[in-house]
């Protein structure tokens, strides 16, 4: 959950939060097809269930998310499907971005074809997307990294750098972490459609 929101709006509307803008991208990214599959990793928790993931993600294709950090996560998920399944190139989203496009995900698929990594700055010094080619990949590149700090970026950057790989990054976009992010959102977005924007109408979080 949004627990860094959850101090400014409480648990229960960061929840709300976090469900909408889950809802939202899930319609924003679309479905798999023949040209891109979408895998859904979800956390080991005592609410994820067969009736609640069913709820949440639909028939999409689940895995289990494994490992103790972000990074160790992303290490798990990104080596078992280069080395076990075959996949020559992954991209990694989060869902602190609702608006992020199936467009700008194909973007980044298309930049592997002539670099090594693809990143999507987010304006906190973090990213909002990362992706790889399976020929150069490297756990190193998430291991002891500061997550939630604003030099998550730039160490990345740096670790991918002194692997001699190439980079190319995507636009630069916010995610929404705290209520400032939250505040900009719903002004940005006042007369929106989706799960999110209308919430925040209701609740009236831009005045």
């Amino acid at each position: 959950m949004k627990t860094r929101l959850g101090e400014s709006i409480g648990a229960e509307r960061a929840l709300a939060v976090y469900e909408a803008m889950l809802r939202d991208l899930l319609r924003s990214i679309g479905t798999s097809d023949p040209d891109i599959e979408i895998e859904i990793m979800w956390a080991p928790t005592a609410a994820a269930n067969g009736e609640t993931l069913g709820r949440a993600f639909g028939d999409r294709t689940l895995a289990m998310q494994t490992g103790a950090t972000l990074g160790d996560r992303l290490s798990m998920a990104f080596s078992e499907r280069f080395f076990f399944h075959r996949t020559q190139k992954i991209v990694a989203i989060g869902v602190d971005d609702p608006k992020l496009t199936r467009a700008l995900i194909a973007d980044a698929f298309a930049l592997l074809e002539c670099c090594d990594w693809v990143v999507g700055p987010a304006e906190d010094g973090g990213y909002y997307l990362i992706g790889c080619r399976g020929a150069v990949f490297n756990p190193a590149i998430f291991r002891d990294v500061p997550w939630g700090t604003n030099s998550v970026l730039r160490l990345t950057l740096e670790r991918i750098a002194a692997a001699q790989n190439s980079v190319a990054t995507l636009p630069a976009r916010y995610d929404i972490d705290v209520i400032d992010d939250l505040r900009r959102f719903a002004r940005e977005n006042s007369d929106a459609d989706g799960d999110l924007p209308r919430l925040l109408r209701e609740w009236g979080t831009a005045a």
